[in-house]
């Protein structure tokens, strides 16, 4: 019965915000590219498991591992922002569609708790001058990922941030 009831949950949350979880994932795998971090699988929807999760190499740079971990925020922050931007100036019936893909983009912006579990590592590894510049920027990210609810509220204002004057409630 819970599997059942999972299993629905996950299609729901697909279906709901399925565009949103693929660009997140592809902006992760985008930045392994782009750090020359091996990637094993790429992302794809599976609409009744909650994976859509990107394998790539263990990372040992704080660099790589950083860029790795925000690259959804600022790929789906950008997204969010121009389809809200779209929807602004559109009827109707495209008003929808663009609000639709701007909650999709905006509500997967913010990284997990997986994503940034390994910040805090990396950032020891650094060399002691810059160390406490790493632990700067990677503390609050981590922070803002451990709790569900933090990052569920900061989800929602920081989509509703972004929607600017597109969405009216």
């Amino acid at each position: 019965m819970l599997t059942s009831l999972s299993r629905l949950s996950n299609l729901l949350v697909t279906v709901a915000v399925g565009p949103g979880i693929l660009t997140h994932e592809y902006a992760h795998y985008a930045a392994c590219k782009l750090s020359n971090v091996a990637v094993y699988t790429r992302p794809a929807l599976h609409p009744f498991d909650d994976s859509a999760l990107l394998e790539h190499e263990s990372v040992d740079s704080f660099g790589a591992d950083l860029s790795i971990a925000v690259a959804p925020f600022l790929a789906n922050s950008l997204l969010a922002f121009v389809a809200f931007a779209l929807a602004s100036g559109l009827d109707s019936g495209s008003r929808l569609l663009f609000l639709w893909l701007g909650f999709c983009f905006g509500f997967t912006a913010l990284p997990s708790a997986t994503d940034t579990e390994t910040l805090l590592q990396t950032a020891a590894s650094l060399p002691a001058t810059v160390r406490p510049v790493g632990y700067l920027v990677a503390y609050p990210v981590r922070t803002a990922t451990l709790s569900v609810w933090a990052t569920g509220i900061l989800t929602f204002v920081w989509t509703m941030t972004l929607a600017g004057g597109a969405v009216t409630i």
